[in-house]
């Protein structure tokens, strides 16, 4: 299933009382059609490279994993629900099941290469380069997304501001399809484990480690290919382009995030305003006074955006620092996009928005 954390007010009645509760809450929605190869259900662990964070360059692997569940798929019922060997799909799990099939050749078993499921893919008929397409966007959209918040956190880490090292990052983005072809992002792991041996389990539960040739083969593929692309900086075969410095036009519109933040950086550097990562009241005011705010959004009051502040922040992760973070900047700037434009999109609203932001903010910088 697909898991999004949420802020949630919602209300309890016992029938005779009723109270409304606010909180942080996990939702998560089952995909119920699930592509299954031989019956079985499967995911897609692919590797992606961060070489760059400002400008932004990132690259996806075109070798990764596909872990099987080990029991052939049922839709969920009262029965079957609690069958998490075919349900779930993670390999820290099915390893115990007496069923997993260790994989002697990478397109049989119970863990296989991507490349292979691929090939099984195209000889069912489907389109796998429209399957790769889709998942290079959601890459992409995924990283225009995380990338200005990671940036944000770099200013407190001081080893970020040497100028002779280079950082990069290799990430793990599990993909599930479904039968429509279409991918989901499960998760992202920011530490995928690197092994290329696999654990095998008795009757009694005791372990053995023993080579994985599959494991082997992608995860030198991953390793080798993202060593070819830092060091030599070149791109080989093993990985493909997914963000660089030239963005297409019908893609710029994800850069909206990026203007985000170098709004909020632009306040959160003046060291008198700044509480970490974090935006304190008295940086908010500030920017509501260079930006001039008030006279942006017509009839709207200091008081009326200092309830919005609070309001917002009390919604956040961060709600017990009292501060805003770069998501609650964000939701604060489109709720004030959305008052001074309403006829326009979401997006319209807030591009125009901080446009102005930034033209009254050099307007009285002067």
């Amino acid at each position: 299933g697909i898991t999004r954390r949420w802020y949630l007010s919602f209300q309890i009645s016992n029938g005779h009382n009723t109270r409304t509760m606010s909180r942080n809450c996990v939702v998560q929605h089952y995909i119920h059609n699930p592509l299954l190869i031989e019956n079985y259900k499967f995911d897609l662990r692919l590797y992606v490279l961060i070489s760059k964070l400002d400008p932004l360059e990132a690259y996806l692997c075109k070798e990764g994993l596909a872990r099987f569940c080990t029991q052939k798929y049922e839709k969920p019922n009262t029965k079957n629900l609690g069958k998490s060997y075919m349900h779930l799909t993670n390999y820290s799990l099915n390893k115990y099941s007496s069923d997993f099939v260790r994989s002697e050749e990478e397109s049989e078993g119970s863990k296989r290469t991507v490349t292979s499921v691929m090939k099984t893919l195209e000889m069912l008929g489907h389109d796998t380069d429209k399957i790769w397409a889709s998942i290079k966007d959601i890459v992409f959209k995924t990283l225009i997304c995380i990338a200005p918040l990671t940036k944000v956190e770099q200013l407190n880490m001081d080893n970020f501001k040497a100028t002779n090292t280079q950082h990069f990052h290799l990430l793990g983005f599990d993909i599930l399809l479904d039968d429509d072809l279409n991918p989901f992002l499960l998760e992202i792991n920011g530490f995928p484990s690197m092994r290329t041996d696999s654990e095998v389990y008795d009757s009694m539960m005791h372990k053995t480690t023993i080579p994985s040739p599959v494991d082997e083969k992608v995860k030198k593929t991953a390793v080798k290919g993202a060593l070819h692309i830092l060091f030599k900086h070149k791109v080989d075969d093993s990985y493909c382009p997914v963000v660089g410095p030239e963005i297409s036009e019908d893609r710029k519109p994800y850069l909206i995030f990026e203007d985000c933040r170098n709004l909020f950086t632009l306040f959160l550097k003046k060291s008198s305003l700044r509480k970490g990562s974090m935006l304190g009241s008295s940086g908010f005011r500030s920017f509501v006074r260079s930006c001039r705010v008030l006279h942006i959004i017509q009839g709207v009051t200091n008081a009326d955006l200092d309830l919005l502040y609070i309001n917002i922040v009390q919604q956040s992760d961060q709600s017990s620092q009292k501060c805003l973070s770069f998501l609650s900047f964000y939701r604060l700037l489109l709720t004030l996009a959305v008052k001074k434009f309403p006829e326009e999109s979401r997006y319209q609203a807030l591009k125009q928005f901080i446009d102005l932001c930034f033209a009254n903010f050099a307007e009285s910088s002067k």
